[in-house]
């Protein structure tokens, strides 16, 4: 693809019903003004692409002065723009995050944007330039309600370590390479979209040292949990999914970070409140170093159950 973009479909709980956040971009010598929904080009910074999530929440907030968590995944849009190229833009569902007053639009280039605005489905489908973006809007609200509200569970493998036969002394403090703390750094952005409340790992080292970066970034607490060693889970493999189990039974929204021998089981658990085959091999496929699956729910308890799913790696 010639050119990649990202954005969300903000949506909030008005005093009527469910209102979206659209921008008005005005007419420029290569564009038509129109109404649309908040998004931009990946950044590249010394060659290294932006993550299309970490750019669809900071391009909203660019573009609006909203921070935004990210939901569910959204479909594409792909279409040809000046000189013949081709363009994807990958949407999100999203939500307003943090204290600021969302009405307080603080757009960080005027000429770019020229108005922001809370809308009814109605109104935006009215206001919309783009028949596409109409049919994202019917995704995202299908029956013109507020969506059914999720929560963010992340299983994360930790990041390239020192190779076992290169280390000497015990497993607990078995270290990053430097590349590997390179991919936690690169992590931190993508973690910090989502609306989790902690960073739950294993006390080991390579897994402590893969999340501190996100938790500098978000303030999010570190949560050490000895069961999810590789050590305890040989010893009592249960206890491991039953961590995993009670996240899903609280509806508690976390970041998981631990083994490879460890994070099948951990997987499978949540892989069995999928909705479907698709779902569960999303969930249940080897994560690699550095990449997370993230799961997107409903409800808790007996009731959790998977809605979308999404596979990142590093």
């Amino acid at each position: 693809m010639d050119v990649e973009a990202a954005g969300c479909v903000v949506v909030r709980a008005g005093g009527s019903g469910p209102e979206v956040l659209l921008v008005h971009r005005p007419r420029t010598a290569t564009r038509a003004a129109d109404w649309s929904w908040p998004k931009g080009k990946l950044d590249r910074v010394e060659g290294v692409v932006e993550h299309p999530a970490v750019a669809a929440v900071r391009e909203t907030a660019e573009e609006t002065g909203v921070r935004v968590h990210l939901g569910v995944p959204l479909p594409e849009q792909r279409y040809e723009v000046d000189g013949g190229l081709r363009k994807r833009v990958r949407y999100w569902l999203a939500r307003p995050a943090g204290a600021a007053d969302p009405d307080v639009f603080d757009p960080a280039d005027p000429d770019e944007i020229a108005e922001s605005g809370w809308f009814s489905p109605r109104e935006a489908a009215q206001r919309l330039t783009h028949a596409a973006d109409v049919e994202l809007l019917h995704a995202a609200l299908p029956d013109g309600e507020l969506p059914t509200p999720t929560w963010t569970l992340v299983v994360l493998r930790h990041a390239r370590a020192v190779k076992r036969s290169d280390w000497a002394d015990g497993e607990a403090v078995r270290p990053l390479l430097e590349s590997g703390h390179a991919q936690s750094r690169d992590l931190a952005p993508l973690l910090a979209c989502f609306d989790v409340h902690a960073l739950l790992t294993s006390p080991w080292a390579r897994c402590v040292q893969t999340v501190l970066p996100a938790a500098e970034l978000t303030g999010l607490p570190v949560e050490e949990e000895p069961a999810l060693t590789e050590a305890a889970f040989r010893a009592d493999p249960a206890a491991a999914a039953g961590v995993v189990s009670g996240l899903l039974d609280a509806g508690r929204a976390v970041v998981v970070c631990s083994h490879g021998p460890v994070l099948p089981t951990l997987q499978a658990v949540v892989s069995a409140r999928a909705r479907d085959r698709a779902q569960a091999h999303a969930l249940g496929a080897k994560l690699e170093k550095a990449a997370v699956v993230v799961a997107h729910l409903s409800g808790s308890g007996a009731q959790a159950t998977v809605v979308a799913v999404e596979r990142h790696s590093f």
